[in-house]
C-alpha cells in the first residue's frame, strides 16, 4: 500500500511540474490551499459551466478514515463554495473528474472500504451539488483502481486504469465501458506478464478511444517501462499500438486528441533530457508517427545519448543536448573511421533534438556515430546494425 501512495505522490508531482512549466510564460492570478493537519492532495481539475472550478483527490484531514476522496468546488476566483468527502474505513482516493452533461460530475479512484477485492475501481456519480446519486465499484480479489475518467457520446462512461485481477500478467491496462447509470458494457485488458498501467483515456473523433499509459514489456528499454499509447475501436478492440522511449523509465500520463487529430502527449522520461527525469511532451500525427517532442527547457550541459533502438534494423533515433547555441555536426561512421553518413551539420540553438538514422543502405556491423558542437564538445558513441 505504501509503495501505491508513493506512486501516487511522484505522478502527482509529475502533474504540478507540468502545469508549472506551462504557467511559466504568464503571470500569477490567484493561489488558494485547501486541507487540514495532515496529507491532503489534489489530482484533478476542470473548469465548470459557471466558470468555477472542480478538483478532486484524497484527505486525511477530513472523512470517514484516512484517507478519503476529497471534492472541492470553487467560484472563478477559488473561494471554497463547498467540500465533499467520499469513503470509509480504510483508504480511499479519486483520482479524476469531469463535469458531466446534466452539470453534475463523474469521478473515478479506487477504494479499499468497498468492493471485491484489495482495492476496487471506484466510479462516483454526483448532482451539481456534489451530493452522491450512485457508486460503483469494479475488481477482483487484487488490486485494481481507475486513474481517468470520461464521460462519452452515448451518455455512458469511459474508464481507464489498472487492474491485479484480470488480464495477463501482474498488473494490466484496465479499459471499461458504462452505460450511463455506471452498469458495464464491456471491459479490455492491454498487456504482458509485467506492470502495465494506464493513466488516460479520451474518446475520439472517429467514435473509438485513444488511451495512453506505460508498458515495460513492448517498449525499448529492455523491461524498463516506456510510454504506451493504444488506439482502440468504439467497442475497445486494438487498432494499434505505438511505444515511445529509450534505455531507461519512460512513463505516458496524459493524451489528448487535437484539432489536426493526431496525439498530445504529456509524461516523464529518465530517458532523455537535461537531468534525473524530464517531462516529456510528444506531438504526434493521427497514426501516431512523431512530430515533435520537447524533453526538456534548457539543457544544462552538452549530452549525446544512447541510440534507441540499439541494436537496430534498419532505423534508429540519436538524441542530443545543447546547452549554448553553436554549429553542430553529427556523422556516422565505419570500424575503420571512414564517414559513411552525415546527419545534422548546421547552426543550432539551444534545446534538445532527435534525429532518426535511416541505414538501409549499409550492411550489418557496428558503427559509431559523433556529435561535434564548434569546439566548445566532441562525443562519439557505438550503435549496432543487424540484419
Amino acid at each position: 500500500m505504501k509503495n501505491r501512495y508513493t506512486f501516487f505522490f511522484l505522478l502527482t508531482f509529475l502533474n504540478l511540474i507540468t502545469n508549472a512549466i506551462v504557467q511559466a510564460q504568464v503571470d500569477t492570478l490567484w493561489t488558494k490551499t485547501f486541507g487540514g493537519g495532515y496529507n491532503d492532495y489534489g489530482n484533478s481539475v476542470q473548469q465548470t459551466t459557471d466558470g468555477g472550478y472542480i478538483t478532486v483527490g484524497y484527505t486525511s484531514s477530513y472523512g470517514a478514515g484516512g484517507p478519503d476522496g476529497w471534492m472541492i468546488k470553487t467560484n472563478a476566483s477559488g473561494d471554497t463554495l463547498w467540500t465533499k468527502t467520499f469513503g470509509g474505513n480504510v483508504e480511499d482516493w479519486i483520482w479524476s473528474v469531469q463535469q458531466t452533461t446534466d452539470w453534475g460530475y463523474i469521478m473515478v479512484g479506487g477504494t479499499s472500504s468497498f468492493g471485491a477485492g484489495s482495492s476496487d475501481g471506484w466510479l462516483i456519480k454526483t448532482n451539481a451539488s456534489g451530493d452522491t446519486l450512485w457508486t460503483k465499484t469494479f475488481g477482483g480479489g487484487d488490486n485494481d483502481y481507475g486513474n481517468s475518467v470520461q464521460q462519452t457520446t452515448d451518455e455512458g462512461y469511459i474508464i481507464v486504469g489498472v487492474t491485479e485481477s484480470f488480464g495477463a500478467g501482474n498488473s494490466d491496462i484496465w479499459l471499461i465501458k458504462t452505460n450511463a447509470s455506471g452498469d458495464t458494457l464491456w471491459t479490455k485488458t492491454f498487456g504482458g506478464i509485467s506492470l502495465d498501467r494506464g493513466y488516460s483515456v479520451q474518446q475520439i473523433t472517429d467514435g473509438g478511444y485513444i488511451l495512453v499509459g506505460t508498458t515495460p514489456a513492448f517498449g525499448a528499454g529492455y523491461y524498463n517501462d516506456a510510454i504506451w499509447l493504444i488506439k482502440t475501436d468504439v467497442y475497445g478492440d486494438t487498432l494499434w499500438t505505438k511505444t515511445f522511449g529509450g534505455s531507461d523509465y519512460d512513463w505516458g500520463r496524459s493524451v489528448q486528441q487535437m484539432t489536426d487529430r493526431g496525439y498530445i502527449i504529456v509524461g516523464c522520461t529518465y530517458s532523455f533530457g537535461a537531468g534525473y527525469s524530464d517531462v516529456w511532451l510528444i506531438k504526434t500525427t493521427p497514426d501516431a508517427n512523431i512530430i515533435e517532442q520537447y524533453d526538456d527547457i534548457i539543457p544544462f550541459d552538452y549530452s549525446l545519448r544512447q541510440n534507441y533502438p540499439n541494436p537496430f534494423n534498419p532505423v534508429t533515433q540519436v538524441t542530443y543536448s545543447l546547452p549554448q547555441s553553436n554549429h553542430v555536426t553529427l556523422t556516422i561512421h565505419d570500424l575503420l573511421g571512414k564517414e559513411v553518413q552525415t546527419l545534422v551539420n548546421e547552426y543550432q540553438t539551444v534545446g534538445s533534438y532527435s534525429v532518426n538514422f535511416d541505414a538501409s543502405d549499409l550492411s550489418s556491423g557496428i558503427y559509431f556515430y559523433q556529435l561535434k558542437v564548434g569546439n566548445n564538445f566532441i562525443a562519439t558513441k557505438k550503435m549496432i546494425l543487424t540484419r
